[in-house]
């Protein structure tokens, strides 16, 4: 295995690279925490791994595909190992980068679908805009969603994740900035013509066909 295999991946069809690895820590630390008895971090994990497995689903382009799993390994593991306790700002971290990385990952997804226009297909300034728009709004509704599943997990499974009004009202704040920055960054990447592109089963060099 030559070093750009080792790095870009294409391993096995099974378990592709170090992404699928990351998914993989995920799905253990679920059912670790399951037969453990902690219902709570079981249900943080497998939440946090079936996003991730919907991305590979998907075909993401690479650079999107670790930014979501980063994503979802920072959020899950940071609520399961006490970080939000531990530091201070790991909750405004988690908050800015959640909705950054994973905001134009929903759009691409959307774009898949064809429910959304493909990035590429348009190239003039309101297409733009519109990306941006849509975008950002996508990420503060995954934002919106998360705060409402602290709130039903703190009842439902004796979670400790929501601190009260101003916690959330701060989390939300911090979404959106987070969703604004993603949805620029999707901008930059359909300026540049890259468009829905899907990683290609065996070629880790490039990745430049459209969905």
């Amino acid at each position: 295995m030559d070093v750009r295999r080792l790095v870009l991946g294409d391993w096995s069809p099974i378990v592709r690279d170090g992404i699928d690895v990351l998914r993989l820590v995920l799905v253990g630390g679920a059912v670790w925490y399951a037969f453990a008895g902690d219902g709570g971090s079981a249900a943080v994990l497998a939440v946090m791994a079936a996003v991730t497995l919907a991305a590979r689903a998907v075909n993401l382009p690479r650079v999107y595909d670790l930014s979501v799993t980063l994503a979802m390994a920072l959020q899950g593991f940071g609520e399961v190992w006490g970080l939000y306790d531990q530091f201070v700002r790991f909750d405004d971290l988690v908050h800015l980068t959640l909705p950054m990385l994973t905001a134009p990952v929903v759009y691409i997804a959307l774009a898949r679908l064809d429910v959304v226009p493909d990035p590429r297909q348009e190239t003039h300034l309101r297409h733009y805009v519109g990306i941006a728009v849509v975008t950002a709004a996508l990420g503060i509704t995954v934002g919106a969603i998360w705060e409402i599943y602290e709130w039903r997990s703190d009842a439902w499974l004796g979670t400790d994740l929501s601190e009260g009004n101003d916690d959330t009202n701060g989390d939300l704040v911090r979404d959106s900035l987070g969703a604004a920055t993603g949805a620029a960054l999707l901008v930059v990447w359909a300026r540049f013509g890259w468009g829905s592109v899907r990683r290609i089963p065996g070629v880790n060099t490039h990745e430049a066909v459209s969905a």
